[in-house]
Formats: C-alpha cells, sequence, structure tokens
C-alpha cells in the first residue's frame, strides 16, 4: 500500500520520474492502416479492434486517422476528416 502512494506521489510530483510508470500511447491505426505489429506485441485481435472502431462509430479502418492504445488500456480513436462518426439517428435514416 504505502509503495503504491509513494510511486503514484513520485509520478504525480516530479515529471521526470513520470515517464517511467506512465506508459506512452501505442499507435494501432495510422491514416487508415492497420500496425499490425504493435496489435500482435499487445496481444489485441482485429475483432477486438474493430469492436473498439464500431463502437465510435466506425465501421472501416480506412475511415480512421489515428487509433492509439493509452496507457490505461483504452483504445482512442480519431476518424478522418471525410469520415466523421456517424450518430445513431443518422444510421437508421441511412444518411451520412
Amino acid at each position: 500500500m504505502f509503495w503504491n502512494y509513494a510511486i503514484d506521489w513520485l509520478g504525480f510530483r516530479v515529471p521526470a520520474f513520470e515517464r517511467f510508470i506512465v506508459p506512452k500511447r501505442l499507435k494501432l491505426v495510422m491514416n487508415g492502416e492497420i500496425c499490425w505489429v504493435n496489435l500482435r506485441s499487445n496481444m489485441i485481435t482485429h475483432a477486438e479492434l474493430m469492436s473498439q472502431l464500431r463502437q465510435q462509430g466506425i465501421d472501416d479502418p480506412a475511415d480512421v486517422r489515428e487509433a492509439s492504445l493509452e496507457g490505461d488500456g483504452r483504445i482512442s480513436v480519431i476518424a478522418a476528416e471525410e469520415a466523421a462518426p456517424r450518430s445513431p439517428d443518422d444510421r437508421i435514416k441511412g444518411t451520412r
């Protein structure tokens, strides 16, 4: 318990220490291209990546400008400009 608090405190108070305890973002998709090496190295399947993209309203990796594995384990997605995420209402109407 003490060590957990001490490491968290150091990471918060000492910026140079933070880079050792907080993992950096890892690119999974860049400009519509899947980075297979990064997927394999983090044991993320293609199905898991596609599931995360669909949750963001994106059906095709080609519509992604960048998707990254964040330090906390979440996958963040930035859609390409021409493929902005659609709302659920747009999907029902069949429009973009």
